[in-house]
């Protein structure tokens, strides 16, 4: 059909699609984008930034719609320090750690 219209050069032109249309809209985009870089308030879990959406943006989006935005849009890791045991012995963590930074400054 598109021969018979517009000859080879329809036949060659390069459709563009739409695509779907995002559930997070570009300004809430970048007001996560600004709360993520501020490394005193950040997040434990993607649960935890859909629930800040939904509370201080009014946006609703679904965890998966989160989880992308924020890992691949945003190229951003939600990481948590993670819980230490009573039992460490805390002078002994600490010469752990100088040696470490000994090696790898040379």
């Amino acid at each position: 059909m598109q021969y018979r219209e517009g000859g080879v050069s329809a036949m060659l032109e390069r459709k563009v699609s739409s695509g779907g249309v995002r559930k997070i809209p570009q300004w809430a985009e970048e007001a996560l984008a600004k709360r993520l870089k501020n490394s005193e308030h950040g997040f434990a879990s993607y649960g935890a930034v859909q629930q800040w959406l939904a509370e201080e943006l009014g946006v609703e989006a679904e965890y998966h719609a989160v989880y992308q935005m924020t890992r691949y849009r945003l190229q951003a890791k939600l990481k948590v320090a993670r819980p230490q045991n009573i039992k460490q012995d805390c002078e002994r963590r600490e010469s752990f750690k100088k040696t470490l930074q000994m090696t790898w400054s040379c």
